[in-house]
């Protein structure tokens, strides 16, 4: 298996150098092309529907929306691109990705899990089956499961437990580095949840339906103006979900209310206020299968097949609840030709009262696995996150800025309910079938007092200068002097273990030459600081060091690129090296685990999307990442270095395509193919995963009721094989799952 894996990786390495010559080539013809004096004109593909939200109208004759259906689902900004708010593409000269509401509404996405699964630019890693946690995913090679990898509305908000798909307008995604964007984060990038927004037209859409097997559910999204003058508006989103899931025992039980409402207090100056509550009850959670290392790193018993992925094999009585409560207002005003101001604020308080999960341990190839069920105490979540900028927008004699200075910051505290944790044991249990026991009654119970387990606050002094020297050439400069302070206390004492106060000024440069409005080319560099991971307290490992904080540490990053706006398409390419901290999981020679912060990973990399209309009536989704991930001056274990990075794939390839049949109007064939590659289990690389594919199938058809309104319906059956595989070396992949909607536009 390791012979194979590394053939496998020095074709990697060869298809890497070939990426620079993808890029190479994009920049040419690019350059090329434009020095016609007649610009590539797009294929026209018009929406009948056109409204200012992201709506999935059919093609027909009015102008296409970016994002919508007929649109390929192609956008053309980014929302949330840091400090510098909504920009073009185009013009940012960082990797970046948006999927719009019309796309995941048209896959029926429910949870992260689906974002994931067809985002060409990310792996996916913790499923939202988990339920103990947020459903984590890696970017660019590197795990994104701290407090610094997501979003909401461009403001950092934590961990984001059962995060709602229903009331997003879109999921935006920046693979580069983002410290000068946004402050302290994670190299890999920051996924960015962008909530729906009134409408200037009325808007009613009611969808019943289920995401699977017996979990039916139904929402509401309906918007518009409150006033007849247009000053006011609304927004609202309402879903209810319950049922039993496509892996036995597993039940979901769901209600959300979202809402948003603004107000044009003049045609410069806008507020708007938006806030949701959701309830959660999830059971049967899904297990984490924990293979521990010997002490030098190599893993001390093999994966086998994947068991079937239908069957639950923690214990079926395990569920978690959570309640999210949100609120946040944003303010912006053109205060004159030159001067605008723009300002945010969200409070987040993720609730988990109750928590039951199962560890499977794996010593040996006997076949056999032990499983430990633990009871979690309360946690509480409980995010401040905000930004105020002043933007001013001159000239200076023929070069134009767009001067961007302000301040961003917010804060995480972690609050757990200290007490003895019940633990149920099993041994001897088999992967041909899972064993169920009754739930014992120590439980049901939850003891003790609530303490704060982790406090991080950050900040940040933001000074950037978008300069555009003239139509052809721009650059983008800035610094951001970010700086986090973190307490971090005893998990079951309550008492400060470790502090720690430091700041970074995060410089970044960018040049961008666009030869031709609907082509461009970037070369950035940029240093990230990175907040140092605390140890985690629960979990699927229980570590020795458990509440530890690590101090933060310095990323780094060059990245080129390109991407073209073309006949309908929006294609783009990206090559980067990383170079950041590395965190390892070392067994002790008594058999426990610790989390160690030692050494470097360097991960080199190219990235290649494609979103839009290849032709009327077929459009898609999707690209490749490939990866070269690398240990360098790893000191506890020399023997490392050289070695793949563990649950990394150096290959993942996803396309999701729609086929409009032209034999029956209004009935489209929609499908996806979605590849990771293999997986190195151990930091020796002595283990790899095997790749696997997955593949969905569905239909949906759009026509009209006897009573005049636009039926949607949709059906969509993901996994069609019903492969069993393993996701990453803790978690294996989701089954095949059915699921159906039935969607009328009043």
């Amino acid at each position: 298996m390791t012979s194979n894996a590394g053939e496998f990786h020095n074709m990697t390495r060869h298809a890497l150098n070939v990426g620079v010559s993808i890029v190479a080539i994009m920049s040419g013809v690019g350059a090329a092309l434009a020095q016609d004096a007649t610009p590539i004109p797009p294929i026209s593909v018009m929406d009948t529907a056109a409204r200012p939200a992201e709506g999935g109208g059919a093609p027909g004759s009015a102008a296409p929306l970016e994002g919508s259906e007929a649109a390929g689902y192609k956008p053309t900004t980014f929302q949330d691109f840091g400090p510098f708010g909504k920009m073009p593409i185009l013009d940012i000269p960082y990797s970046v990705n948006v999927m719009s509401s019309a796309l995941l509404e048209n896959t029926l996405a429910s949870t992260p899990d689906d974002i994931y699964k067809i985002n060409p630019l990310i792996q996916a890693y913790t499923p939202s089956g988990r339920a103990v946690g947020p459903a984590n995913f890696i970017g660019r090679g590197f795990n994104q499961t701290n407090i610094n990898g997501r979003a909401e509305d461009g403001m950092r908000v934590g961990s984001l437990w059962q995060e709602a798909i229903e009331d997003k307008e879109r999921v935006e995604y920046i693979s580069s580095l983002t410290s000068f964007l946004y402050g302290v984060g994670d190299v890999g990038g920051l996924l960015n949840y962008v909530y729906k927004r009134p409408t200037a037209t009325p808007l009613a859409n009611v969808t019943i339906g289920d995401y699977g097997n017996l979990a039916g559910f139904v929402h509401g999204d309906f918007g518009g103006p409150i006033d007849k003058e247009g000053q006011f508006g609304y927004r609202l989103n309402l879903v209810g979900q319950t049922g039993d899931l496509p892996v036995y025992f597993q039940q979901n039980q769901r209600s959300l209310v979202s809402g948003a409402l603004d107000w044009h207090i003049n045609n410069d100056t806008l507020l708007e206020a938006l806030g949701s509550h959701q309830y959660v009850r999830f059971s049967g959670n899904a297990p984490a299968w924990i293979f521990p290392t010997n002490a030098n790193g190599s893993s001390r018993a093999l994966h086998p097949a994947a068991p079937d992925t239908s069957d639950d094999f923690a214990q079926s009585w395990t569920h978690t609840d959570t309640q999210t409560d949100r609120f946040a207002i944003d303010f912006s005003s053109k205060l004159n030709e030159i001067f605008t101001v723009r300002g945010a604020y969200e409070y987040r308080n993720d609730n988990i009262p109750y928590s039951t999960y199962s560890n499977n341990v794996v010593s040996s190839n006997s076949g056999l696995y032990s499983q430990s069920t633990l009871l979690n105490q309360r946690e509480d979540n409980i995010v401040n996150s905000g930004y105020g900028f002043l933007d001013a927008d001159f000239n200076t004699w023929s070069i134009h800025h767009k001067v961007t200075a302000g301040f961003y910051g917010n804060t995480f505290r972690e609050d757990f309910a200290y007490g003895t944790t019940p633990t149920l044991s099993l041994s001897g249990l088999n992967f041909n079938s899972p064993t169920y026991v009754n739930q014992p009654a120590s439980f049901f119970a939850i003891t003790g007092p609530i303490y704060t387990l982790d406090y991080v606050a950050q900040t940040n002094f933001v000074l950037g200068d978008e300069i555009k020297f003239n139509e052809y050439v721009s650059a983008l400069v800035g610094a951001n002097y970010a700086s986090v302070k973190e307490d971090a206390f005893g998990y079951g004492t309550g008492m400060l273990t470790t502090q720690y106060d430091k700041g970074q000024l995060s410089p970044t440069l960018s040049l961008i030459g666009k030869p031709a409005p609907w082509f461009s080319t970037y070369f950035t560099y940029s240093q990230s600081l990175e907040e140092g991971a605390i140890v985690p307290a629960s979990g699927p490992i229980v570590y020795t060091n458990a509440g530890q904080a690590f101090a933060p540490t310095l990323g780094s990053q060059y990245e080129v690129g390109a991407k073209a706006d073309v006949h309908g398409m929006l294609l783009t390419a990206a090559l980067f090296r990383i170079n950041k901290a590395l965190q390892v999981t070392i067994t002790n020679p008594n058999g426990t685990e610790t989390l160690n912060q030692d050494g470097r990973q360097i991960n080199s990399g190219l990235e290649l999307t494609a979103t839009g209309n290849v032709w009327e009536g077929f459009r898609i989704y999707g690209g490749m990442t490939l990866l070269d991930p690398r240990v360098s001056q790893y000191q506890a274990n020399p023997l490392a270095d050289g070695k793949l990075a563990q649950n990394v794939a150096s290959i993942l390839a996803k396309v999701t395509a729609e086929y409009d049949l032209p034999f029956a109007p209004g009935l489209t064939l929609t499908g996806g193919i979605y590849y990771t590659g293999a997986q190195a289990v151990d930091i020796l690389n002595t283990n790899f995963l095997p790749s696997f594919t997955t593949e969905d199938l569905g239909l949906r058809y759009r026509g009209k009721l006897p009573t005049g309104q636009e039926a949607v319906y949709r059906l969509n059956v993901s996994n069609i094989t019903n492969k069993h595989y393993w996701l990453d070396s803790l978690y294996t992949g989701a089954p095949r799952t059915i699921a159906m909607s039935a969607q009328v536009k009043f």
